[in-house]
């Protein structure tokens, strides 16, 4: 069997087909949809392709977990740093990482790439809901490219498409599930229905092949490019970075538990062993060898550890901001809780991880009295067994004055911070802390927006401390008048971070921050020497030098 693997892998098309019986790859990717969205709903058509394949709900996208990096890896069969599309913002000569190979086009080579170079005979198309898509990729390397501008008009432009040319491959791009996530928020009851109606798309498509006569030489790959969380993504936690990863049909195994690692850059090199196309060296991605008949499952040594959620601190500041919060009172109460309901909790105040030696048990609700940095893990048999969770309490007297300046302005298609010179603030005030929260209220418009927010930071003692800025969309820090983070663009939930030196006394710290639409975030930190990461302390902010 094994001699009969290598020899097919060095044979042509044709020969490839006789052992897996694969004449048509057709992928279907759904913006946004995450395992969750999956398990929790009804899906059918899903269910059927899971419990008569191959899947797995632990794929994992790469980072940023934004769009254009993750469709650019999935069709790429590399990670950005190979490719160079690092976030939204890319275009093909506008970017600032170059690809490490190129194309006589110049860019990174797709699995389009390969069926144009190489099967120049075969059928190739793309469908796509999101027209940021259609920029990845060279049109010369498809017969078939069209926006189709709505997962209802993009299904039945691919339905007609594989009815009528019955293509070798085919990728369909559905993107109303990330817009249910976006406007409704990941795990709402809207964000289930739209995973819903994904299935029943996706059945519509996979009829289209039972109808064009190819069905039972067709393999299926459903997939996404991201997860979520609240509003939106671009972060790292699991909740945006698992996506799904199935396989249906011609020359898989049915039933298969895919427990190999797979990564999003592993579904171009998979469509390219199913069709007998050989990658390139700068691809870093493998085929998931293990789903396809007469291939063995693969020997792990080292196996997915099962995740043990970590402790969830309260109060809950929401989505991104870590737990706590600003609070005027003179104390505040500090509640944990094990979602899992096994083992302990243990924390410490400060930087430090925790561990058996410097942490403390928790036991019942405790009281802080000043600005505190929380650090809690789940530790089972003297471990720690869960990543940590971490919460920023920053208690401010209640007579202290807000500190923070604010300014609001309006745009229109705004891809970068505005130029605020040629703008006109549309509301002021002032506010505790560095937050969009406080000033994004219901009389301010939530879209194609941007906040100018300065405050002098008290510093204690002299040294370097670094400063970051964690937003989706753009943002940027300075210090002093210097641009010290410029984490600017369209893009997710996304932290830059710089480093200064800086002397004892009062600087002034300008944050800008923008939003174009969908959902945003945004949460200034600082860190010195002696002092943990933390979101910038009201309790050290002041209105005047």
């Amino acid at each position: 069997m094994t001699t009969g693997i290598l020899f097919l892998w060095s044979c042509a098309s044709k020969e490839e087909d006789t052992i897996f019986g694969i004449e048509h790859v057709v992928i279907i990717g759904v913006d946004g949809m995450s395992p969750n969205g999956i398990q929790n709903t009804n899906t059918p058509m899903l269910d059927t392709m899971i419990q008569n394949g191959a899947a797995t709900m632990h794929a994992r996208s790469v980072l940023p977990s934004s769009s254009s990096p993750n469709w650019a890896s999935m069709i790429m069969g590399a990670d950005t740093e190979q490719h160079g599309v690092t976030s939204n913002g890319w275009e093909k000569h506008d970017h600032e990482l170059p690809p490490v190979v190129a194309t006589k086009n110049g860019t990174f080579p797709t699995i389009f790439t390969l069926f144009h170079d190489q099967q120049p005979e075969a059928h190739v198309g793309a469908i796509y809901d999101w027209d940021g898509f259609g920029r990845l990729f060279e049109k010369e390397d498809v017969d078939f490219d069209i926006d189709g501008d709505h997962e209802d008009n993009t299904t039945k432009e691919a339905v007609n498409y594989i009815k009528e040319h019955t293509p070798k491959f085919t990728f369909v791009h559905l993107d109303h599930v990330d817009h249910a996530g976006h406007s409704m928020a990941h795990g709402s009851p809207e964000y289930y229905q739209s995973v819903e109606k994904a299935d029943s798309l996706i059945a519509e498509i996979v009829n289209a092949a039972k109808a064009a006569g190819i069905f039972e030489k067709t393999l299926f790959i459903v997939s996404a490019d991201h997860g979520g969380l609240g509003y939106g993504h671009g972060g790292e936690s699991l909740a945006e970075m698992e996506i799904p990863f199935i396989l249906y049909g011609a020359g898989i195994k049915k039933g298969y538990k895919i427990e190999e690692t797979v990564y999003q850059y592993d579904n171009a090199p998979t469509v390219a062993y199913a069709m007998g196309l050989q990658t390139p060296q700068a691809w870093i991605g493998r085929p998931v060898k293990g789903a396809f008949i007469g291939n063995e499952k693969p020997n792990l040594t080292y196996k997915r550890k099962e995740q043990i959620v970590q402790p969830k601190i309260l109060p809950d500041a929401g989505y991104y901001e870590p737990a706590g919060g600003i609070f005027k009172e003179d104390s505040v109460a500090v509640v944990m809780q094990k979602p899992n309901g096994i083992g302990e909790i243990r924390y410490v105040l400060g930087s430090e991880v925790p561990n058996m030696e410097n942490s403390i048990a928790y036991q019942d609700t405790f009281y802080l009295k000043q600005t505190s940095v929380l650090k809690a893990g789940i530790f089972q048999e003297g471990k720690l067994a869960s990543t940590i969770a971490e919460a920023n309490f920053r208690i401010v007297p209640i007579s202290k004055e807000d500190p923070v300046k604010y300014q609001v302005f309006y745009g229109e298609k705004m891809e970068k911070l505005p130029d605020f010179s040629t703008l006109k603030s549309v509301k002021e005030g002032f506010i505790t802390e560095f937050s969009h929260k406080q000033v994004m209220t219901e009389d301010v418009q939530q879209d194609q927006v941007a906040l100018v927010m300065e405050s002098y930071l008290e510093i204690v003692e002299e040294g370097t401390y670094g400063f970051f800025t964690n937003s989706d969309d753009g943002s940027k820090l300075y210090v002093d008048g210097k641009l010290v983070v410029d984490n600017d663009g369209d893009h997710g939930v996304l932290e830059r971070g710089a480093g200064i030196e800086l002397t004892t006394g009062r600087h002034l710290i300008r944050v800008e921050f923008f939003n174009g639409g969908g959902g945003y975030h945004l949460d200034v930190k600082f860190q010195g020497a002696n002092m943990p990461k933390q979101i910038i302390p009201a309790n050290l902010l002041y209105r005047e030098k």
